[in-house]
């Protein structure tokens, strides 16, 4: 389980109950967060897939396993899915949610943004819980944090065109500006491709967590 921007390893604790008994959830988390909450934040791309594939391959066993990224974390996964290709240790699945795929991120360099334009950016956008953006606490808090999670994702946006062999399954909120571009991520797999557009913003993944369970437990039926 990958996290979005400004996310933990418990930004998935809802989705325990419902996944248990199909797989064991295994949440990664970048530096600066969590339980990793004092260790120095990653400003940059290829230094977070090292960091992410790292705490990947601690977890590995022998058995399949799929990987679910939102936002960021769609991002991130299908650049690890890549280099966990080329070690011969890949998931049976990728599965993205709330992004339009590679290559098709505006030249926006929000990171550099000064508040509070900042935070109200990430309001229009749909990219910031309700929780966060109605707490000055939490926003003095996540405010590093952002920054360096967009600055990944920003700073260098260009990805190589070349595909991934595992078969992909993408998601987005019909709110979401760019939710019609989610066919983008067909162009980045030699496998099966298949989509679904939910009712929500960028955080529709909470309110559709049972949907979402089920195209999780699908994917892995679908392998098996």
């Amino acid at each position: 389980m990958l996290h979005f921007s400004g996310g933990s390893i418990y930004s998935f604790n809802s989705f325990t109950s419902r996944l248990k008994d199909s797989f064991s959830l295994e949440p990664v988390e970048l530096p600066g967060r969590g339980l990793r909450y004092h260790e120095d934040l990653i400003y940059d791309k290829e230094k977070a897939v090292k960091d992410l594939i790292f705490q990947i391959k601690e977890r590995r066993n022998e058995k399949p396993f799929i990987l679910f990224g939102h936002s960021l974390g769609a991002e991130l996964g299908f650049l690890i899915t890549k280099e966990l290709e080329e070690m011969g240790d890949f998931p049976s699945y990728l599965v993205v949610s709330g992004n339009p795929g590679p290559n098709m991120r505006k030249n926006e360099r929000l990171f550099e943004i000064p508040n509070p334009l900042f935070f109200e950016k990430l309001k229009e956008l749909g990219g910031l819980s309700e929780e966060i953006l109605n707490s000055a606490e939490l926003l003095e808090i996540f405010e590093p944090i952002l920054r360096a999670d967009f600055e990944i994702i920003e700073k260098d946006t260009v990805i190589s065109p070349a595909k991934i062999k595992t078969p992909i399954f993408a998601l987005m909120g019909n709110e979401e500006k760019s939710a019609d571009l989610i066919l983008n991520w067909k162009n980045y797999t030699e496998d099966r491709f298949d989509y679904n557009i939910l009712q929500g913003n960028h955080f529709f993944i909470y309110e559709n967590k049972d949907i979402i369970c089920d195209i999780l437990i699908n994917c892995k039926k679908v392998q098996e």
